[in-house]
């Protein structure tokens, strides 16, 4: 099989706020893959993702999509390029309906193009059909972070990331975020996922990557980083002994 072409080449990066919280970190993601970005409670990934975005201070290194460098490009201007991102926790209009959401997500497009944008994730996610005449804040968790990636999706990114999409979800809904980020695969779509739920994370993940106090600790396979004893024992509450069988 052909080698699949790298979109996302992180170069040496060390990013940060007023001080580099992620250091030295170099990755190749390519397309239409899922990845998986782990690792404890401070160890960077939120802050890496936003980096990519554009959120956060580029102190040194280089970030290239599709081989252009983008490390000093606004937010604004990656999406253009081909990014998107849903933050961690509610980022929608809680207090406008689904449709007027679904608007607003697509308020940078023509409005040939965002209607059929709306068409397009409607089709996607027919949930939201059936509530766009309902207050965004009062559908539940999961469908709001439905709604959320969907608006995301509007403006057609190539590379979507994805901070914490679970987080707050009971256990049917994390599975159903899971299928739907799963599905995004299939749409063309890269993924990359900072996501409190390991397993399910790595279950529907083609890649992994896992910071360990703003550092690279491990970087491969999603199936071979869940069978790695560290990753079972750091993460998954397994007992050290049985790990290492």
């Amino acid at each position: 099989m052909p080698e699949k072409k790298v979109i996302l080449e992180l170069q040496d990066i060390c990013v940060g706020y007023s001080e580099p919280i992620v250091r030295n970190v170099s990755l190749k993601v390519e397309e239409n893959t899922i990845w998986s970005l782990i690792g404890g409670n401070g160890a960077g990934k939120s802050t890496l993702l936003k980096s990519l975005f554009g959120l956060t201070r580029c102190f040194s290194g280089t970030l290239l999509l599709d081989g252009a460098p983008i490390q000093n490009l606004s937010p604004a201007e990656r999406v253009r390029k081909g990014m998107g991102i849903v933050p961690q926790g509610r980022c929608n209009f809680p207090l406008m309906s689904v449709r007027e959401n679904l608007e607003m997500g697509a308020y940078t497009l023509s409005h040939s193009e965002a209607k059929r944008a709306m068409e397009r994730v409607l089709q996607m996610f027919p949930v939201l059909r059936q509530k766009l005449g309902e207050s965004a804040g009062n559908l539940s968790g999961g469908e709001q972070q439905i709604l959320e990636t969907a608006m995301a999706l509007e403006t057609g990114p190539r590379v979507l990331l994805l901070d914490e999409p679970s987080l707050g979800l009971s256990p049917k809904m994390q599975q159903e975020v899971f299928e739907n980020v799963e599905s995004l695969r299939g749409e063309g779509l890269t993924v990359i996922m900072a996501e409190q739920n390991i397993l399910g994370s790595l279950m529907i993940s083609d890649r992994a990557f896992v910071l360990d106090l703003g550092t690279k600790l491990m970087e491969g396979a999603a199936r071979e980083v869940l069978e790695d004893p560290k990753i079972k024992v750091a993460f998954l509450g397994a007992d050290p002994e049985e790990a290492v069988e």
